[in-house]
């Protein structure tokens, strides 16, 4: 093909020495340019934000995700919480016939089932498919930064019994890498929906987190918000089932997931103290039984002065040339006229 390219060429051009005039150099706006990209380096843009606004690091006791300020403090679980927890997944297992082509569905990827659920239409939402890809590389990150730190015992590790119907992974079981992506893949297509729909700015991680509450939880009207968080506690679920993970890991990876998620939401809003988001802390110990939505959203503590929020944190203030507020907005779009300015 390159050759017949070039005869081509030859056969069209007729005579020129290179010479051509001085090339006006119009600027199109940040999105425009980002979207005239391949599909490659406009990931990596991207990423390289998403990336840039968390780090996990030892906290003296336990491990602390950290945006400008701490958001989430995880103290993982000690040997006599994994033998604890051993009785739950032997319970666990007898749900396996039931729920094998969930879980064998689920080891290569959630999307799927939050597109099943939500009617992503990913080819014609263009904008959201980018920001949740970007999202996803900023969850996976910590996920795997703080897997590494924690270091925690499979299940098989334990008992040769617990026979896992997948393959084991090869990194830490604390926290549970799917129930941290399922959760923060529920907080993000949760934050599109609400602003979508015209939710404020300013109240719209407060409209996420009032979906977390035992009230809204347990009330007998489907509410898409609430939907998104009982398949997020399904997907993670399921990984107990088949024999990966101890319920705590499910517990906390749900609220690392949703931490970095509403982190990465408050720098699209644009960031600062007029984003604020709430800071947890979590000891793994204190985790008894199950996991299920219920007794999540119990712990979290939102609007009480129990649980695991503790205060509030904030992220740096976005600046004019960050890529991911403006590709933000353009999602917003995708799912409806979004807030009033």
């Amino acid at each position: 093909m390159s050759s017949a390219l070039g005869l081509t060429a030859e056969a069209l051009m007729g005579y020129w020495d290179g010479t051509v005039p001085v090339p006006a150099m119009p600027r199109a706006d940040d999105l425009t340019r980002l979207m005239r990209q391949a599909d490659y380096p406009r990931a990596a843009v991207l990423a390289h934000e998403a990336l840039g606004l968390f780090s996990v690091r030892p906290n003296g006791t336990g491990y602390s995700l950290y945006g400008t300020e701490e958001i989430t403090s995880l103290l993982p679980p000690s040997p006599a919480k994994l033998a604890e927890q051993m009785v739950e997944l032997r319970a666990a297992m007898d749900l396996r016939a039931d729920r094998l082509p969930e879980i064998l569905a689920q080891t290569d990827g959630i999307a799927g089932f939050f597109n099943a659920q939500q009617s992503l239409g990913l080819n014609r939402r263009r904008y959201t498919a980018l920001l949740i890809g970007a999202m996803y590389d900023a969850v996976v990150s910590q996920e795997q930064r703080m897997k590494h730190f924690c270091s925690i015992l499979r299940p098989y590790d334990l008992s040769p019994q617990i026979q896992p119907v997948i393959d084991t992974p090869g990194h830490s079981a604390y926290p549970s890498g799917h129930a941290t992506e399922s959760f923060a893949m529920a907080t993000t297509i949760a934050a599109l929906r609400l602003s979508g729909r015209g939710t404020p700015d300013a109240g719209l991680i407060d409209a996420i987190l009032n979906k977390l509450t035992p009230a809204a939880e347990a009330a007998p009207a489907a509410d898409d918000t609430v939907m998104l968080f009982r398949l997020a506690q399904r997907i993670a679920d399921n990984r107990t089932v088949a024999g990966v993970h101890y319920p705590v890991d499910s517990a906390h990876g749900a609220l690392l997931g949703l931490s970095v998620a509403l982190g990465f939401l408050a720098h699209c809003l644009g960031g600062g103290t007029a984003q604020p988001i709430p800071e947890f802390a979590a000891r793994a110990d204190d985790w008894v039984g199950d996991f299920t939505l219920s007794k999540w959203v119990a712990a979290l503590g939102v609007g009480t002065t129990t649980g695991w929020r503790r205060d509030s944190s904030r992220m740096a203030q976005a600046q004019d040339w960050h890529i991911l507020p403006q590709l933000w907005r353009a999602a917003v779009l995708e799912w409806g006229p979004g807030p009033t300015p």
